[in-house]
């Protein structure tokens, strides 16, 4: 049965975190975990929620993301009543001013006023979990909430995190900035749940007031006014908020932990490429390779993406290696993330560490 929510995923706030791998494409289409995009995980735990009607709410640079996202097919969503959509980002007259995601709500209120749902779910791309979206809803009625906001618990330091503080029974008190220490206890998920309604009402009042944060002007400016309650989130969650987060974060994946082992299933763009062909001389140890490689030489502790070609006697080691990218023979990739499409010449060598992992760009012939 379809859940009375209808989803967001709000791409506005998530531009630019690290350049070296955003220069041409948006924060939500980063590549991750050998085969996915990191918009990958949100949709289709909305999907696996039985979300139906959903809207991706962008701001720049999402060519790429729309070409990953089609018409929805691979998620079920390419549908004549509702589905997925995709918005343009509210921009002023000139095409550069942003004034926040509210006004791209503003922008495309029609979609919220035209949907059958009674309440809307709003998350972002780069908290990736699978956060049960029906049980929010459940906890958000049962608790008289007139906002609900889901939080987690972390122990590593994060400075895009922010922390989140409760009085009794849950009630939220505070958001602070962002900078999660390990003395703060919990942090904001950027997960809201409330009714339709009242979102819409709260976007009018906010805009009329020249307001456009969803943080501050829609859940810090009502803590005070309404009843914000906090959700506790105990699933595991892996925050993509700079290039040594996604290089950490990926790298977990090799050790049997991160977000991806709470889904029965990650939808993401069929591509129908070929078995990996594993030719005489490869030695392939603890990675994470995807179909259609190609592999003759060594890989250790690495995510290859699909259609990696590895030549004789190339090694690779704690490295990201992304679709289609080339290392020919005799070279050497150590501590290295390289965008799609990069080819690493015979005999070439690159190294970084791991506290400093080398970035090639897209295309790149080294």
């Amino acid at each position: 049965m379809k859940t009375d929510l209808l989803g967001v995923i709000n791409l506005s706030g998530e531009e630019g975190f690290f350049k070296e791998l955003t220069e041409h494409r948006n924060l939500a289409a980063v590549p991750f975990a050998g085969r996915y995009r990191l918009i990958d995980f949100t949709l289709t735990n909305m999907v696996q929620n039985e979300i139906a009607n959903i809207g991706v709410f962008t701001l720049e640079k999402y060519r790429a993301m729309m070409d990953h996202l089609g018409s929805g097919k691979e998620w079920d969503l390419d549908r004549s009543n509702g589905g997925l959509y995709i918005f343009p980002p509210a921009l002023s007259q000139d095409a550069h001013e942003f004034r926040g995601d509210l006004s791209n709500f503003h922008l495309h209120r029609d979609f919220f006023l035209r949907s059958k749902e009674n309440y809307v779910v709003i998350s972002g791309s780069n908290i990736l979990s699978a956060v049960d979206y029906r049980d929010v809803l459940r906890e958000h009625k049962t608790s008289n909430a007139d906002i609900t906001v889901v939080y987690t618990k972390r122990d590593l330091p994060c400075n895009y995190c922010r922390p989140i503080r409760f009085s009794e029974q849950n009630r939220v008190t505070a958001i602070g900035s962002r900078g999660y220490e390990p003395s703060d206890e919990t942090f904001y998920m950027e997960t809201v749940v409330l009714s339709k309604n009242l979102f819409v009402r709260l976007v009018d009042e906010a805009i009329g007031r020249g307001e456009y944060d969803l943080l501050q002007s829609i859940i810090r400016s009502q803590l005070n006014r309404l009843h914000v309650h906090g959700y506790e989130y105990t699933g595991t969650s892996q925050v993509i908020h700079s290039l040594l987060s996604y290089y950490r974060e990926s790298m977990l994946l090799l050790e049997q932990w991160g977000a991806i082992n709470d889904f029965q299933h990650v939808y993401t763009k069929i591509k129908h490429e070929p078995p990996t062909r594993y030719l005489p001389g490869s030695t392939i140890k603890n990675s994470l390779v995807a179909n259609g490689c190609k592999l003759e030489g060594t890989a250790t502790d690495s995510i290859l993406f699909r259609g990696v070609k590895v030549g004789k006697h190339a090694r690779i080691k704690n490295s990201i290696i992304m679709q289609k990218s080339v290392i020919e023979e005799g070279a050497v990739v150590e501590y290295a993330i390289l965008d799609k499409e990069v080819t690493v010449k015979r005999g070439q060598v690159i190294r970084g560490t791991a506290e400093e992992p080398i970035v090639i760009k897209k295309q790149t012939i080294v």
